[in-house]
């Protein structure tokens, strides 16, 4: 634990683990820190996690009001840097914390790596309510937070204008930056509505987004970390290791292919094993071939050959595409390492006799 000053007041951190990108949790209305309890040391395993009480909560000092959202983003911002943890950042915000993260994205979009949805908040959960079943929604978290501290009173102090206006800032933000994304929605004990504003909102991102996924959970109550903390560690994995294809194909078409092998040797030293597949480079390989890149793809099945030289499929691809470039002799070289390791290899046999050469 360690207290950062972010202004004239300081707040409380918890940090444990290493690695890049960070995670950052943002917890619920009047909840503090502690309630990451049980996800915390699994998420430290893996990669460096970060977990906070916002100004007003616990030894948390009083920050400035309005206690907004985006007021407690920049509040966020300012501790991760002067606690000296560098972006880039995942966040995960439960319930009004999600709504803290969407502000911290839509301030600092290019500071954020991915984002974790818990059972979130949303501008849109009375849209289909009825006046009574709002107000006495508003009612019962009014008698939930009488003599919760200062900090959770602010909030809600602001979440109450905040309803009176439409959630006019929260609408402000728009759609979160094109970053993974997982979205984790209860489906026990919830208000009505509750589950269709949320599909209906964060559904529609992840459908837009390059990558994504949602997950409603039935057995789970509103504090999933606490009811299934395997099933939110595991979206934060996903979100902290996201598809090597999807970002070797950015690579590709946002610089080259020399940049994607780079980027790849990187991803083999922070990734763990399992998340690497022989077919991703074999893919991005025949996608260069087809685009008639031949010294591209030559690279990229080169690549493989390295990372996966028992698969007799690794050298077949590269003889294809030697064959493509005309060099002869490293394609038969290549089609015969590649029926040593499989002699039921009929296409490397057909290669061959087309290349004059014996098997």
């Amino acid at each position: 634990m360690q207290f950062v000053d972010v202004g004239g007041y300081k707040l409380m951190m918890k940090v444990a683990g290493a690695g890049t990108p960070t995670v950052v949790l943002d917890c619920g209305l009047g909840d503090r820190l502690e309630v990451w309890g049980a996800v915390f040391p699994q998420i430290a395993r893996f990669a460096r996690v970060v977990a906070y009480d916002r100004a007003g909560y616990g030894e948390s000092e009083p920050g400035a009001e309005p206690r907004s959202y985006t007021q407690i983003a920049t509040e966020l911002h300012t501790l991760l840097h002067r606690a000296g943890i560098a972006p880039p950042y995942v966040l995960v915000g439960h319930s009004f914390g999600a709504a803290n993260v969407r502000a911290f994205a839509y301030l600092f979009k290019d500071e954020v790596a991915g984002l974790i949805f818990v059972d979130p908040f949303n501008e849109n959960i009375f849209t289909s309510a009825s006046e009574q079943e709002r107000a006495a929604a508003m009612a019962q978290q009014e008698a939930a937070l009488r003599g919760a501290p200062a900090g959770v009173q602010g909030e809600w102090k602001f979440l109450k204008g905040e309803d009176r206006d439409d959630f006019q800032q929260l609408r402000s933000f728009g759609a979160p930056p094109d970053v993974p994304m997982m979205v984790l929605v209860a489906g026990r004990g919830r208000p009505p509505h509750w589950v269709k504003s949320v599909l209906d909102e964060y559904g529609t991102w992840v459908a837009q987004a390059t990558e994504g996924g949602m997950v409603v959970t039935p057995e789970s109550r509103h504090a999933i970390q606490n009811d299934d903390p395997a099933l939110v560690v595991s979206a934060v994995r996903r979100v902290v290791f996201p598809s090597v294809q999807n970002a070797l194909e950015r690579a590709i078409r946002e610089k080259d292919v020399d940049a994607a092998i780079a980027l790849y040797r990187r991803m083999r030293q922070r990734y763990p094993a399992e998340y690497f597949y022989e077919q991703t480079l074999n893919a991005l390989g025949y996608a260069q071939l087809r685009a008639r890149h031949v010294p591209e793809a030559i690279a990229l099945f080169k690549l493989n050959v390295e990372m996966y030289p028992n698969a007799y499929n690794t050298y077949d691809s590269l003889g294809e595409a030697y064959a493509a470039q005309g060099d002869r002799a490293a394609a038969i070289r290549n089609y015969r390492k590649s029926l040593a390791l499989n002699p039921n290899n009929t296409n490397a046999v057909e290669m061959l006799k087309k290349l004059g050469a014996s098997p």
